[in-house]
């Protein structure tokens, strides 16, 4: 049984650092979450001042502290890198999957949790946002430990207090990392399951109020010191516009569907697809049979329920949503290796499902916007055939393994032979390079809200910023901006040339512009172009006198 136990912790490490850690400096910081983080930490280190984040040397508070101390902390013990500043979610996504494995084995038995740890590392979203600067990392790290530990509190009652306390904790350490959303999940989760279950909830005793204390220690302080210094602004920017905001609308109205969160789970969850499906339709065959499966489905679906309601939608916050979802497929997929299938009718869906899902895939190849991504892409759908063919041969063991490859291999393909195409596409690091190499003296630089972060992170230089309203950013940042055709025409008036770093799309729209009217340098770097705009020398003239 050891044995057994210490080869499953080797392969899960394994995986891991594959999924996680190689490579992890290769490509440069992702626009515009990334670079945002970055300089917030790096200003962190620069003025020592370790209690309010800032960004451009004004304060700001889209997120609480925990994660901004995480990455500056990094920053200070191995130097500023992209490995450095991803370090610490590498680190929470490493314990997260250690952490489902553990519960799952606990619970159910090893292969559950195996198997469950395994379809969370490999699972495509969790696989590459887990190798970003995102606070999502973390925080589903805490959710998982808030809902693990309070279902653990229900298994024994002598350790319940323990269990409870310690559940609170990991509770407050997510409200230090993203805010009301820490503890609103946990609330969520276990009243609807006390519901379901016709249970009394576990907060209550000693455990509740020792709770309670570790709670207050952990979210008090710096909540306090941010409302006696930062009041207005403080509760302004994070909790109305940050939080209540958000709820009520919609900062990327495209993703704004009530299919948007279903659709994410499911592809993201590629090559776990006819899995995920495979849970489902197991659920409604028996959704009250495993009360631990239950409490899984209740944290699983009041979060994607509350997440919906929600006008903002991203990818990103719906990241934890995959712990659940790994958990229950895990056990799926246990009881599958063990019984088979039910019915041909079921067998027939699975395989249909993954003949859809290496289709999608291989389609996506002949997308021209996942142009860069092409090698990486057939690398997956090979995978994903060779998977195919075994689950057609009923060799489930092998199909599951070939599946777990299938991401891996993505990250393999766009981290070597699709590197640099990959990183012009997805990062302002050749461009800021770029920007660099042919800039002159003091000529000022101009970009969109888009790639600005990054170019200020990599350029070390005051960038001025073009957008068609004044407040081009969902939270206001202390720069520069230059507004619409007048702006640019005033903007033009003062300075005879600018270099140029948009994306393709914005320089469509600025190159209408009369301003500056024409060209001295040009480069496209994948989706962006650097140019030199220049006055007509009929306007330098005219400028001059």
């Amino acid at each position: 049984m050891f044995q057994s136990r210490r080869i499953d912790l080797l392969v899960l490490l394994f995986v891991c650092f594959a999924a996680f850690w190689w490579r992890l400096g290769a490509l440069g910081l992702i626009d515009p979450d990334e670079p945002f983080y970055a300089q917030t930490a790096r200003e962190m280190v620069q003025t020592h001042d370790w209690l309010t984040p800032q960004i451009y040397g004004q304060p700001q508070f889209e997120k609480p502290i925990f994660y901004y101390w995480l990455v500056a902390g990094s920053f200070e013990l191995f130097g500023e890198s992209e490995w450095s500043g991803r370090a610490p979610t590498g680190v929470f996504a490493t314990a997260l999957v250690l952490l489902v494995w553990v519960f799952g084995s606990r619970v159910w038995n090893a292969r559950s949790g195996f198997l469950g740890a395994l379809v969370l590392a490999t699972g495509l979203e969790f696989c590459v946002m887990s190798r970003l600067m995102l606070t999502d990392v973390p925080l589903a790290f805490f959710l998982a430990g808030a809902l693990f530990c309070y279902w653990m509190a229900g298994e024994k009652e002598e350790r319940r207090n323990f269990w409870i306390a310690l559940s609170l904790a990991c509770n407050g350490l997510a409200v230090l990392t993203k805010g009301p959303i820490g503890s609103l999940v946990p609330w969520f989760t276990t009243f609807a399951f006390a519901w379901l279950a016709g249970r009394k909830t576990l907060y209550r005793g000693p455990g509740l109020w020792w709770g309670l204390v570790l709670y207050a220690v952990i979210v008090v302080p710096w909540y306090s010191v941010m409302f006696a210094w930062h009041a207005k602004p403080f509760w302004n920017e994070f909790f109305v516009r940050d939080n209540f905001l958000r709820l009520i609308r919609a900062e990327h109205p495209a993703n704004n569907h009530i299919w948007y969160y279903p659709g994410l789970l499911l592809l993201g969850s590629i090559p776990w697809m006819p899995a995920v499906v495979l849970a489902v339709r197991r659920a409604f065959a028996n959704f009250r049979g495993d009360p631990t499966l239950l409490f899984q489905w209740c944290w699983l679906l009041t979060s994607l329920i509350f997440l919906t309601l929600a006008q903002s939608k991203l990818p990103s916050y719906a990241f934890y949503l995959f712990v659940p979802l790994a958990v229950i497929v895990g056990r799926t997929l246990d009881q599958l290796l063990e019984r088979g299938f039910a019915s041909i009718g079921e067998r027939r869906m699975v395989i249909g499902l993954a003949i859809f899902q290496c289709v999608t895939v291989l389609v996506l190849a002949f997308v021209k916007a996942a142009k860069a991504f092409t090698f990486p892409i057939i690398l997956v759908a090979i995978c994903l055939a060779v998977a195919l063919v075994f689950l057609l041969l009923k060799r489930l063991n092998i199909w599951l393994l070939a599946s777990a490859t299938a991401s891996l291999a993505l990250l393999a393909g766009a981290l070597t032979q699709a590197l640099s195409a990959v990183e012009a596409e997805s990062s302002a690091k050749p461009l800021a390079m770029a920007l660099l190499k042919e800039r002159h003296d003091d000529e000022p630089l101009v970009s969109g809200k888009f790639l600005v972060r990054g170019i200020i992170y990599y350029t070390h230089l005051p960038v001025t910023v073009w957008a068609s309203k004044p407040n081009p950013f969902w939270a206001p940042h202390p720069l520069p901006i230059i507004v619409g055709q007048k702006g640019m025409r005033l903007f033009a008036e003062q300075h005879p040339s600018a270099l140029c770093g948009f994306r393709k799309s914005d320089w469509s729209s600025v190159d209408e512009i009369d301003a500056f009217a024409g060209r001295e340098a040009f480069e496209q770097l994948g989706e962006n172009v650097v140019v030199r705009a220049v006055k007509p020398p009929e306007k330098q003239k005219s400028a001059q006198r």
